[in-house]
């Protein structure tokens, strides 16, 4: 009986190790979106301020964003959407 009471008990810990780790890796992948997230609202700015001023269509079509998005973004950085 306690052979198994043992297999039972060590299965309950990897199944709850398992889950520790899949949160920690939830975490870091949420980290890294964040941080992807950051760089692209970086971009899409500097291309609106940029020598060019990359039309909204464009940044559209590059990044996949709806233009309303697009322009959330700008106007929170003091860009106002032409």
């Amino acid at each position: 009986m306690a052979k198994d009471l043992q297999d039972a008990a060590d299965e309950y810990r990897a199944a709850q190790q398992a889950i520790d780790d899949a949160k920690a890796e939830v975490r870091a992948a949420q980290a890294r979106f964040r941080e992807a997230r950051e760089e692209l609202h970086a971009a899409i700015i500097a291309d609106a301020q940029g020598r060019y001023r990359t039309r909204m269509r464009d940044l559209a079509e590059i990044t996949g964003l709806s233009r309303e998005w697009l322009r959330q973004i700008l106007r929170a950085a003091g860009v106002e959407p032409w």
